[in-house]
């Protein structure tokens, strides 16, 4: 009896925690990774969705009611266009091997494999990033070590505006400006201190520094978008990515509430306008020419 009892109460938390997934021992449903999505819409005024990013594992299956670019666009996209559609247009999208026409994602995400390693220095070295092989070299060992998951680990990336989304996110990505960006920073810093370093290489922007090192290394990143991320994803020359873990959304959201009750950070950004102008002589030759009615 007591046994049947036990598989119904399980079977039932099952059910309840469909939606759900664990975050800091708390359980987070969907509807509240949605909530904290709108609030951070709201506290930085952003002009697109943030985005929701999940590492589909290998032995997991893409979720139904998601666009799979082949089916839906009948093309092949980049991660960082997902990452664009998902933000400007609102859309989940999944992403596998078979449907992502950057080589360098890729290789960077463990979809294919490099034979030889050492010809990833070459490669960019042929791109142009660097002026001879021992530069390039050193390029190579850092992407290598930091910007690039297990081969055949994971078998696709899926990606929701957080507002909306339809996934658990590992890792958030949020396009905004300096000004939204030092926001970020303090909410992040409000509850630890300290400060926030950023490794970064300039190439792999969004899916190598944005994803691939933010999940690795578990930590609050910034990343300036490279040449793809504003060829083929529309970025624009006035916004940063910044990427961190998706467990740290609800203490960064605390932490920006914390400091806008202080009223001396804000966004936007209030311009001081109380002072009383100074005017061209031109102006103030006018003033002895005019009389009161």
């Amino acid at each position: 009896m007591l046994t049947k009892f036990i598989r119904e109460a399980y079977a039932t938390f099952l059910q309840m925690s469909k939606d759900s997934y664990m975050s800091g021992g708390k359980m987070l449903s969907l509807d509240r990774w949605r909530t904290l999505g709108s609030d951070l819409m709201d506290l930085l005024r952003l002009k697109t969705y943030p985005v929701a990013v999940k590492l589909l594992k290998r032995d997991e299956r893409f979720p139904n009611g998601i666009r799979r670019p082949l089916e839906k666009l009948n093309i092949k996209i980049t991660l960082c266009q997902a990452f664009g559609m998902t933000r400007r247009y609102g859309w989940t999208m999944g992403v596998s091997k078979e449907e992502c026409v950057c080589n360098f994602a890729r290789f960077l995400f463990g979809w294919y494999s490099l034979e030889d390693k050492e010809y990833l220095a070459e490669f960019l070295m042929n791109a142009g990033f660097f002026r001879d092989k021992k530069a390039a070299s050193n390029g190579a060992k850092f992407t290598l070590e930091n910007c690039t998951l297990k081969p055949g680990e994971y078998a696709g990336i899926i990606t929701s505006p957080l507002n909306r989304t339809k996934i658990e996110p590992d890792i958030i990505l949020v396009y905004g400006n300096p000004s939204q960006a030092f926001i970020l920073v303090h909410g992040y810093l409000y509850n630890i201190g300290g400060a926030v370093e950023i490794r970064y290489t300039g190439r792999h922007a969004s899916c190598g520094h944005g994803v691939i090192q933010t999940f690795l290394e578990k930590k609050f990143n910034i990343v300036l978008p490279d040449e793809g991320d504003k060829i083929f994803a529309a970025t624009e020359d006035d916004e940063i990515i910044i990427a961190f873990p998706a467990e740290m959304l609800s203490n960064i959201i605390k932490g920006i509430k914390g400091i806008y009750e202080k009223k001396v950070i804000r966004y936007p950004t209030p311009f001081y306008l109380r002072f009383q102008p100074e005017f061209p002589e031109a102006f103030k030759k006018l003033g002895a020419k005019l009389k009161k009615i």
